[in-house]
């Protein structure tokens, strides 16, 4: 379940919490893996939120760039 973080790309990342949300909503979740579930799904939205800052990072100074040339 855990892949190498630095190579994850935004898609997977959501790819995988959508499939732990899945079984998180599953009624025989125990809540052993439900802790489990929760902390993965913290280590892939702080993924997602991090590939989206960047992107919006960079997204920001192509549009400068753009509006200067």
């Amino acid at each position: 379940m855990e892949e190498n973080n630095q190579s994850m790309t935004y898609t997977e990342a959501v790819t995988e919490l959508e499939q732990l949300v899945q079984k998180m909503q599953d009624p025989q979740c125990s809540i052993d893996n439900l802790t489990d579930y929760t902390k993965r799904s913290k280590q892939l939205l702080e993924i997602c939120r991090s590939k989206l800052t960047v992107a919006d990072e960079q997204l920001k100074q192509i549009l400068d760039t753009l509006q200067q040339g």
